[in-house]
């Protein structure tokens, strides 16, 4: 049976080694390009809730692959052949499973099945089982082939070994022990869980109250203002709009690449955060839900409740930023050296977005959207703690 599996095993390398070898040679003869990373189109592994079994027992199984999912490249697995119902595992039997939701983290695809599994055979008490290795099929879908897939390649995952205990009896329909806890236990909580309630709803009375009591006088407020005028939103508020796009900025950079439009995008976030580093005014205009967002602007929502949109913007350039640092403007060691990297950073993105160049560097503009990331959080930071 060793010798079996070796077999096996070692025909399964050399399928995989040639399905490989024509990418093997392609990466060797060009390698990657600058800002993209080797790896592997798909990964699985198995999982399983215990490393021993009794005869008849049944356990969780649970097999989980990781598969490339790009504009330009897609990994495309044959999910027929582990589907809960045509798995074969012997000398284990598949009683069941499912399917879990797939999680998309760019550029990683995550695809996961449970099974509930159990052995049968008697003969192998106090042995060493092994689920048996598994072959994954899948085929590679390039965007620069007009979307056809390739041939089929196979992952083949290792085994896992299982150690046999004892059988279950005949008559066992759960082999868990059986709950220690009497009537006294059971009341003991009931008289826990009420007083916890009643603590629950004076403390949320509490709260509805003091939530009445600033929701009156924010409407007494509002009473005294100009039906027009537009509330300047905060600066905190605002840096903590620019995080997030930044942080979405870096998503779209990993799963589609640099474009001049992206790099814009990257240069208005920093120009807003710049501004406000600086002490300057930022434009602000309320905008309706179905009007688009310009470039150049960045928007924000607000409220709660009735929630609203509103789109700052503002024209600071490196050339502001050095030229305030230089005039007067004296912030704390921390600011400026926020400024002087968000200078570095408004310089790159700026050229990348709006120069003559026709190749981007991605190095360049990937150092330069993570030190200018960073610098806006630090200025995130302080305005947090200013305000508490």
């Amino acid at each position: 049976m060793d010798r079996s599996w070796q077999t096996r095993a070692a025909a399964a390398l050399l399928l995989v080694t040639t399905a490989m070898a024509p990418l093997a040679a392609q990466a060797r003869a060009g390698g990657p390009r600058p800002g993209e990373v080797e790896t592997a189109p798909i990964r699985c592994w198995w999982k399983t809730d215990r490393t021993s079994i009794r005869v008849g027992e049944r356990f969780a199984l649970t097999l989980t692959c990781a598969v490339i999912e790009t504009r330009s490249v897609t990994v495309v697995p044959t999910l027929t052949q582990i589907d809960p119902g045509a798995l074969q595992i012997p000398p284990f039997e598949v009683v069941g499973g499912s399917r879990r939701d797939d999680v998309l983290a760019a550029p990683w695809r995550y695809i996961q099945y449970e099974y509930t599994v159990r052995f049968l055979n008697e003969g192998y008490f106090g042995q060493d089982l092994t689920i048996p290795p598994l072959s994954v099929t899948y085929a590679i879908k390039a965007a620069s082939g007009g979307g056809a897939e390739g041939r089929d390649l196979s992952y083949v995952l290792p085994a896992i070994p299982l150690r046999v205990m004892s059988l279950v009896p005949r008559e066992a329909t759960d082999i868990r022990d059986a709950s220690a806890e009497t009537f006294a236990d059971v009341e003991s909580r009931e008289f826990r869980a009420r007083g916890a309630f009643i603590a629950s709803a004076v403390l949320l009375a509490a709260a509805a109250g003091v939530l009445l009591i600033g929701a009156a006088r924010l409407f007494g407020r509002r009473r005294t203002r100009q039906t027009n005028a537009a509330r300047t939103l905060p600066a905190a508020l605002v840096l903590s709009s620019c995080v997030r796009g930044l942080t979405a900025l870096r998503a779209d950079v990993a799963r589609d690449g640099w474009s001049p439009t992206v790099a814009r995008r990257g240069a208005s976030l920093l120009r807003v955060a710049g501004a406000i580093a600086l002490g300057r005014p930022v434009a602000q205009t309320q905008v309706d839900g179905p009007t688009p967002e310009r470039e150049g602007q960045v928007v924000i929502r607000t409220g709660l409740v009735r929630r609203r949109k509103a789109a700052v913007s503002a024209p600071t350039t490196p050339r502001a930023i050095t030229t305030a640092l230089a005039n007067g403007h004296r912030p704390s060691g921390a600011t400026r050296a926020a400024l002087e990297q968000l200078r570095g950073s408004l310089e790159t993105l700026g050229s990348a977005g709006y120069g003559r160049q026709t190749e981007l560097d991605l190095m360049t503009l990937n150092t330069a959207l993570e030190q200018g990331t960073d610098a806006v959080k630090q200025l995130r930071w302080r305005r947090l703690v200013r305000l508490s």
